[in-house]
């Protein structure tokens, strides 16, 4: 890790240690709350902050380090998939669960904000792929990369810290095998953030809400495309589709309670 790096993660740590205790009270003030899976009433859209901190980092990096267009790329995409999140989170149907369902609600007549997600989500999906890839089968496996991995998240959001382990696992495995590691500074940004956030979710004081796994979604899927080789994208494709499949089957709470070292890993913390 460059020095850049290493200032990116300090600035970002305390930009988000500053801004979670105002952004907090707002959230209070306004009424912004969501039910925790203990029936708590906490504050909601908690990833605001997200988008707050990370467009000021990736946008001071552009201006000052790297005048590089993927960044504009990346931000316009990150903050379209933030606001519509935020649009789920506070007016999205609790009742519908699943992408599946979503879908099938939409060719029934009945959209929901879930199903716009998805649709705004592949829309933007390959619009950074046919910008970031060089040939057309390059868009096909990095539209539905991107796609797969900006809804994973919002798959674990169901306990505290949960999501947000899964974003760190995820982040760690491509920072190692990275090819390109100029876009590194999206993830150590990110990372930042979460130094400050996961205590607050790991102690159920806070939740991120859809503004909040999206945008960590979408970010992992950017990144992958970034600087995984053919290979690398080929194996998360795989193990994307994998997880979306048995997330429409079975519950990952029950698959976690049952296996001692997933549910000693999703406890850590808590």
């Amino acid at each position: 890790m460059d020095y850049l790096n290493l200032i990116i993660i300090m600035i970002s740590a305390v930009l988000s240690y500053v801004a979670a205790p105002i952004l907090i009270k707002i959230l209070n003030k306004g009424n912004a709350l969501g039910t925790n899976y203990l029936g708590e009433k906490i504050p909601n859209c908690m990833g605001l902050l997200f988008i707050f901190v990370q467009v000021f980092i990736i946008a001071f990096i552009y201006l000052f380090f790297e005048n590089e267009n993927y960044y504009i790329v990346y931000l316009f995409s990150f903050i379209f998939m933030g606001l519509v999140g935020f649009m789920d989170d506070l007016i999205g149907e609790k009742e519908i669960k699943g992408l599946r369902g979503h879908i099938l609600n939409f060719i029934k007549g009945n959209p929901t904000t879930g199903g716009i997600k998805a649709g705004v989500g592949f829309i933007i999906s390959l619009f950074v792929s046919l910008v970031l890839s060089r040939n057309m089968l390059e868009v096909l496996i990095n539209t539905i990369i991107i796609a797969l991995f900006t809804n994973l998240i919002n798959l674990f959001d169901l306990r505290p810290g949960r999501s947000t382990k899964v974003f760190i696992l995820f982040a760690i495995i491509m920072l190692f095998f990275s090819t390109a590691d100029q876009y590194n500074k999206i993830i150590y940004s990110f990372l930042g953030i979460l130094f400050v956030y996961l205590p607050l979710d790991l102690k159920a004081k806070v939740m991120m809400g859809d503004v909040g796994s999206n945008t960590m979604g979408i970010t992992l899927g950017i990144y992958c495309v970034l600087t995984q080789n053919i290979i690398a994208k080929l194996i998360y494709l795989l193990l994307l589709f994998t997880l979306h499949v048995v997330a429409e089957r079975v519950s990952f709470t029950k698959i976690i309670e049952n296996n001692r070292l997933l549910k000693f890993l999703d406890n850590l913390g808590r």
